[in-house]
């Protein structure tokens, strides 16, 4: 049996705090981003924080998917689909 949806209120609640902790998590995200980049241009390609540039773009990546659920949760936007219909994916 699939859950009930959210009230209106609480959908936008969640939504605000999907897009806050989207937002949080790329500035943070950046700011590592900026200190890995530096010590690649100091110490080279081989320092520590360099080798987990990758992870960190990843995590920024993942900071922009927050923000976009929390937007498309916000406006009550549906991300279901009619699997009757004759479309192609």
């Amino acid at each position: 049996m699939p859950t009930p949806p959210l009230p209106p209120p609480t959908r936008r609640l969640v939504g605000f705090l999907l897009v806050l902790s989207g937002v949080l998590l790329g500035i943070g995200m950046m700011l590592k981003v900026y200190v890995s980049v530096y010590m690649w241009y100091v110490n080279g390609a081989q320092s520590a924080p360099a080798l987990l540039l990758s992870a960190y773009l990843v995590g920024l990546l993942a900071s922009g998917l927050l923000v976009r659920m929390g937007l498309r949760m916000r406006r009550g936007e549906s991300d279901r689909r009619d699997p009757n219909t004759n479309e192609m994916l």
